[in-house]
């Protein structure tokens, strides 16, 4: 199970749609919240830049 989570990871921060990339693995019952990985956010100061605007 953690190797199919790990290739899960690598395959959604590489940009691969999560629901694709979790069918391809064989992890069709995972849900997703829709939250961006931590890997992916930007720093907080960059964001609070877009956030005010």
């Amino acid at each position: 199970m953690k190797s199919s989570f790990d290739a899960l990871g690598v395959a959604i921060r590489a940009g691969v749609d999560p629901q694709s990339a979790a069918q391809i693995l064989g992890l069709q019952d995972v849900r997703f919240t829709g939250a961006v990985p931590v890997s992916l956010r930007m720093p907080q100061g960059d964001a609070d830049d877009l956030e005010d605007k």
